[in-house]
């Protein structure tokens, strides 16, 4: 992979003849891969040279991944001035962490507003995709992507990206987790650090303050050149990258800085300090890395979070509310340790924040009773401390989700230090859908575990919230919870595996599912539906006695009360009232299928939306289009002499003539077009982000993926279109008048010969 800097100083931009030789650019990093995949990391000053540079080389569209660490105003005010983002034929991917009480796209808006810019984002010509992260992984092209948290005062995440054998991680800004003498690491938090760097050909590390200036700046969130070195080396890197560079710190300042980096430097360890303009080849022997468990491009909500409060320190808990707040949170208050551990389980609560006064000793006995009693051997707690955290407290293995803030502790860095071990918990952390998952509860003579006293009340409250059994008498409810359990699955957990036994069905008490089916002789999924709050599912294989039908997976983080077969079926059998509802609930999901059927089935010869799905989809297109005050463009195809053609080859002929009208309409257009077919031998094609001087460039492409479908299909004929073309500088609501406009251009086409 190949590197390249355009800006590497951080929180203002410093450019001068003092800075020249280390530049004065902020964050903003060029990655180029084998296969061609252009990244760039953040969107600093720096932005605009790389592109002044990218337009000046590019040989056509140009399509890019641009990914920011967060969007403090240093790593995105290159944006308003990064040419490609002006250029109709260029394609920008963005992914950054979700910010403080912003979406991406309106965090990256907010400094393109009139009152601050000429021009506003909605009104750039390219065409700009925003995925929000969280921690996990996925792909660009060839490369594999990792994320993970960084200790800032914002949520903020660091890059790691291996390709071909070779590892670049990219970590901006970042401040220590504890901030101690002797080794680099006394915390949990910068453990994982060193883990998420480990191996790396390449690091880029925030390196802003001297250790004498990063005393007076702790809470700041960026790192020392001390700490930097010092973690590159426990992680066995090869070459690190002093990045961020502090405004105040001159080319005679930074000269200092990297040769005393490297004489802290040890095992071999390469350090330089970044320069503008500079450029390095990565080149790596490592195999295929490991991919981890979860997906980074599904953010996971936050808001409704339960966040269990321990501490009699009234100003402190008054503070840590104003904080949960902002990101609507739920604080639940205990005033001791003896009551977390009677108390604790039936609050149920995400995540639990601890002030370190009310633990015996260094804790750790304390925090894995609390665990013990919750029932989760992995649930988060962050430990308000001072500065007397046990020396050897990783050494020993604490919790690696034990977490550590200093007080008196800074709001921004609780804030964003809560939400990211919440985006965790909900994904990864919540063991009991992984424990429990899969098996109903045993005792060792292989009968079913009986609910315990204490959570029979609250399983037959729960039971009445839900539609299905509030009308059930308390009787029948006690015989539906007398094996019952509940459990919370993270999101992409999968809670019924087909082909499994109909042993449980569940309730969900919150959160959402997707249903779905895999065939035989495919590896696609086919997606029946999704299912929400207060539905149940597993129900048919019970009913049935059969095997299960489709594949259950938690779209979100999902609470469901998870009861026993025999008692359901014992409970239908009894009551009434239960059959009724259950049929009246059938019935329902059997019209709302048929509906959907209808309404979305794809045209069964082509695979194509159908005419019904073309409408649908266009008004999101449109409504889209419209927002960026961008141009449209529709296209309509009719086969010409289709009847002639099933008179003259057969039915069969004529279908393999639409397919491959259809299959070269999808390769002549981009992912982001709208084909569908609209007719019997009509198809309509809707392109956002395009002009009328587009068409015969569409309409080119199109005759030549015709022809070279027509020859490697054998078909004994080139099919032909006559063809229809309308445009609009602004989107109409529904495609009516577009269509109409494209028929009146065919006519005329025709009439003209």
């Amino acid at each position: 992979m190949q590197i390249r800097f355009w800006g590497t100083r951080g929180s203002i931009a410093a450019p001068g003849p003092n800075t020249a030789r280390y530049g004065g650019n902020t964050s903003c990093v060029e990655l180029r891969a084998p296969d061609g995949t252009l990244i760039v990391l953040d969107c600093g000053t720096g932005a605009r040279e790389l592109g002044l540079h990218l337009t000046r080389m590019a040989n056509g569209p140009v399509r890019l991944y641009l990914f920011i660490g967060h969007t403090h105003w240093d790593h995105i005010q290159g944006f308003p001035f990064f040419v490609p983002a002006f250029l109709p034929s260029a394609e920008l991917n963005i992914y950054a962490p979700l910010g403080f009480q912003r979406g991406l796209e309106e965090a990256m808006a907010g400094q393109m507003e009139y009152s601050y810019f000429p021009v506003k984002l909605r009104e750039l010509r390219s065409r700009i995709h925003f995925t929000e992260l969280d921690e996990g992984f996925f792909r660009v092209g060839d490369v594999l992507v990792e994320t993970q948290y960084l200790n800032h005062t914002a949520p903020t995440i660091a890059y790691r990206m291996s390709c071909g054998g070779a590892t670049i991680a990219y970590v901006t800004d970042h401040e220590p987790f504890w901030s101690a003498p002797g080794r680099p690491s006394q915390h949990p938090g910068d453990e994982r650090h060193i883990e998420f760097l480990k191996g790396a050909n390449l690091v880029i590390h925030d390196a802003q303050y001297t250790e004498e200036e990063y005393r007076s700046k702790i809470g700041w969130g960026h790192s020392s050149i001390d700490y930097a070195v010092d973690v590159a080396a426990a992680a066995g890197v090869e070459r690190l990258v002093l990045f961020h560079h502090d405004p105040t710190h001159d080319d005679v300042a930074m000269d200092r800085i990297q040769e005393a980096a490297r004489a802290r430097a040890r095992g071999g360890l390469d350090v330089l300090a970044a320069m503008e303009g500079v450029e390095l080849a990565v080149r790596g022997t490592g195999g295929a890395p490991a991919v981890g468990e979860a997906t980074a491009l599904q953010h996971r909500p936050i808001a409704g979070g339960r966040v269990l409060v321990v501490s009699a320190n009234e100003t402190e808990v008054t503070a840590i509310e104003e904080v949960l707040a902002e990101d609507g949170l739920a604080l639940l208050r205990l005033a001791d340790m003896r009551a977390a551990l009677t108390r604790g389980a039936e609050l149920m609560p995400d995540l639990a924040i601890v002030d370190r006064e009310l633990l015996d000793g260094d804790g750790g006995s304390a925090l894995e009773a609390f665990r013990a009693a919750l029932g989760r051997r992995n649930f988060p707690v962050v430990v308000l401390a001072d500065t007397s955290v046990p020396a050897d407290v990783v050494a020993r293995g604490a919790a690696s989700s034990t977490d550590y803030l200093p007080k008196p502790f800074s709001p921004p860095m609780l804030r964003a230090r809560v939400r990211a071990w919440l985006a965790r918990t909900l994904m990864a952390f919540d063991t009991r859908a992984t424990e429990l998952a899969g098996t109903v509860a045993s005792r060792d003579d292989g009968q079913p575990t009986p609910v315990p006293p204490d959570a029979r009340g609250r399983y037959v409250a729960l039971l009445a919230q839900v539609p299905l059994f509030r009308s059930l008498s308390p009787e029948h409810r006690e015989l539906l919870i007398a094996q019952a359990s509940d459990q919370v699955f993270p999101a992409g957990h999968v809670i019924i595996r087909q082909g499994e036994p109909p042993n449980r069905l569940f309730v969900i008490l919150g959160g959402r599912v997707r249903v779905l089916e895999s065939a035989a002789d495919s590896p696609a999924e086919l997606l029946l539906g999704e299912l929400g709050e207060g539905e149940i599912l597993g129900e048919l294989g019970v009913l049935r006695n059969q095997m299960r039908s489709a594949t259950v997976v938690a779209v979100e983080r999902t609470h469901c009360l998870v009861l026993h077969h025999g008692d359901f079926l014992r409970a239908l059998q009894t009551s009434t009232d239960l059959a009724v509802s259950l049929l009246r609930m059938l019935a329902g999901r059997l019209y709302e299928a048929d509906r959907r059927l209808s309404r979305y089935a794809p045209d069964p010869v082509t695979g194509l939306p159908s005419r019904r799905a073309f409408y649908d989809q266009y008004r999101r297109l449109a409504a889209v289009a419209r927002r960026r005050k961008n141009g449209v463009l529709l296209l309509v195809f009719d086969v010409r002499e289709l009847k002639a053609i099933n008179d003259r080859y057969g039915y069969a002929v004529g279908d393999d003539v639409l397919r491959t009208v259809a299959d070269a309409l999808i390769e002549a257009t981009r992912t982001t077009d709208l084909v569908a077919r609209h007719g019997g031998d009509e198809f309509a094609v809707f392109l956002p982000d395009v002009g009328p001087s587009d068409v015969d460039g569409v309409l080119a492409r199109a005759r030549e993926c015709v022809a070279d479908l027509s020859a490697k299909r054998g078909l004994p004929l080139v099919p032909e279109c006559d063809v229809g073309v309308a445009s609009s500088l602004s989107a109409p609501e529904t495609a009516d008048d577009l269509l109409r406009e494209a028929d009146q251009d065919m006519n005329r086409r025709k009439a003209g010969g």
